[in-house]
């Protein structure tokens, strides 16, 4: 077998393979005596054709499954010798082949390979123009009062109030009727719609206009669909909504007594077991976040870094098909069974896809670099910390992580990535940024 290469653009690589002869003949004989054993001819036994007739019906058919077979065998050895990292499945092309006698095989394979990358500097790295900064958080006495003040309003009861008007807070549930020149459009009508000032989203100019008034009232107001609205026959248009406020709630809400305490778990009741409690938690939240917030800037930053680079085309359909998988389950949480096919095979996911491939590809690098194919068991310990600190015997947790099999590889994956982030921002960092609490974990 004669191998050679030639290196196209990017990350293909054309290779040449040539069987000789004697190969060629012997998995033609190979594949000859499979259709003599198994082939049906009216007039003959099976297994018992005469080779010049089973040449005649199937000579074409033995040489292509020779030549399938010859493919099958020779092409992992070619990629071997020639010290290519192969991606994907290679696109195979034959070049010289007959079918009515042996002769050399010649076909050429189309390799993708793992891009070749020189690691870069940490200490160059810059997001945008800007230096990467260390994250400092910490959860104050005011975040703690401010979950506190969360957690009431979740338990906390509408209560519809007589004369009440529509204000910041408030809940009104009104009837709307909408129409763009006149005309009633699909979807523009409800009723007893449930509306609560400050958290549901309405088109612009739409709740405001609504602030002010109580139940019983009756009007029309205008406003205009922006330019990016979902509905295509609706962008940009000018609508008119007739209005009937039905009632107006205002949130009633609990007091901090034993009684709302021990809903949450904290059975002694106590104000002061209870925020240390909800310390601990907000502080697993907050370290979640920071890390996550960290993540994604260092990513985003050696993406930058590196810039646009030819990434094999299997390891784009894979962070496409992530990332339509992803989308999927988002749907679900809407009622949504499953996304239509064209979400999987358009173009929706290619440019994010491109990215996050570049920036796996990235990413090996630093690890084959850094020689980190094996997490610390400092970061190990810290993602098995994470994932039972939550739990009431946390160490047993860690015992089963560690005792499944799948899991652990999941855990040390993490683990790895978690242990770049560090080593990059510790010579990429330039200073501390300070953030709040409420500020980090929404940034996330």
């Amino acid at each position: 077998m004669q191998v050679s290469t030639e290196k196209k653009e990017g990350v293909q690589t054309l290779l040449t393979v040539t069987v000789p002869a004697a190969d060629v003949q012997k998995a033609y004989d190979a594949s000859f005596r499979k259709y003599a054993k198994n082939a049906k001819i009216d007039g003959f036994r099976k297994g018992h054709i005469p080779a010049k007739v089973l040449e005649q019906q199937f000579g074409g058919q033995i040489y292509s499954d020779a030549y399938d077979s010859l493919i099958n065998s020779t092409l992992p050895q070619a990629v071997t010798e020639s010290k290519l990292q192969m991606v994907g499945y290679p696109k195979v092309e034959v070049k010289e082949a007959k079918t009515d006698a042996v002769a050399d095989f010649v076909y050429v394979a189309t390799i993708e390979v793992a891009p070749e990358l020189t690691l870069k500097p940490f200490e160059e790295l810059t997001l945008k123009g800007e230096k990467l900064q260390t994250i400092k958080a910490e959860v104050s006495d005011k975040d703690v009062d401010e979950m506190i003040e969360k957690l009431r309003k979740q338990q906390g009861k509408w209560q519809v109030k007589d004369d009440a008007a529509v204000a910041d807070g408030t809940r009104a549930s009104i009837n709307f009727l909408g129409r763009t020149d006149g005309v009633e459009f699909e979807g523009g009508k409800a009723e007893n719609f449930s509306l609560t000032v400050g958290e549901t989203q309405m088109i612009p100019g739409f709740t405001e206009q609504i602030v002010g008034h109580k139940a019983g009232e009756k009007f029309t107001i205008q406003v205009k669909f922006p330019e990016e609205y979902h509905a295509e026959n609706l962008k940009g248009k000018d609508a008119e909504f007739d209005i009937t406020v039905n009632s107006v709630s205002e949130l009633s809400l609990p007091e901090v007594n034993e009684d709302f305490i021990k809903l949450f778990g904290i059975k002694d009741g106590s104000l002061d077991t209870f925020k240390a409690d909800l310390r601990k938690n907000m502080q697993r939240e907050l370290d979640r976040a920071k890390y996550v917030v960290t993540r994604g800037q260092v990513f985003d930053a050696l993406v930058e870094q590196y810039g646009e680079f030819a990434v094999p085309q299997a390891y784009i359909d894979a962070e496409s098909d992530r990332l339509a998988k992803q989308l999927e389950a988002q749907m679900r949480q809407y009622g949504m069974k499953k996304l239509p096919d064209t979400f999987k095979k358009d173009e929706r996911f290619k440019d994010e896809a491109t990215k996050d491939a570049r920036l796996g590809a990235i990413v090996r690098k630093i690890v084959e670099e850094l020689n980190l194919q094996e997490p610390s068991e400092s970061f190990v310990e810290a993602q098995l910390d994470a994932m039972a600190g939550a739990y009431e015997e946390p160490e047993e947790v860690k015992a089963e992580i560690r005792k499944n099999k799948q899991a652990f590889e999941n855990v040390k994956s993490a683990a790895i990535e978690a242990e770049v982030v560090a080593k990059v921002l510790e010579k990429a960092s330039a200073g501390e940024k300070v953030m709040g609490f409420s500020e980090l974990v929404n940034a996330q």
